[in-house]
């Protein structure tokens, strides 16, 4: 049984490193988003995509008692995202107001 657990912590200590580094790889391209946002003017908020993501991510879940969960992961997601770009938003209107 010991052995099981273990086994299931690896795993789990995988996966985790992993998604750590895919969610890097995320931001950056949040990061990214944000830069053409802000040349064409557009607000950091778009509802509609934020919606198609959620639910083609939830489409690809086939557990459906997993489903809801995956769901408010991929929401937390978005919320971080826009935190993240109005983060780097809040920094360069402070660095423009220094010069």
């Amino acid at each position: 049984m010991q052995d099981c657990l273990q086994r299931a912590r690896k795993t789990i200590n995988e996966v985790d490193a992993q998604m750590a580094e895919l969610f890097e790889k995320r931001m950056e391209a949040v990061r990214q988003v944000l830069a053409y946002k802000k040349e064409h003017n557009l607000p950091i908020l778009d509802a509609a995509r934020e919606q198609a993501v959620i639910e083609k991510g939830c489409a690809r879940i086939q557990d459906p008692v997993l489903k809801p969960y995956y769901e408010e992961l991929l929401v937390k997601q978005m919320e971080l995202s826009r935190r993240y770009q109005k983060t780097l938003l809040d920094e360069a209107w402070e660095k423009s107001r220094e010069i």
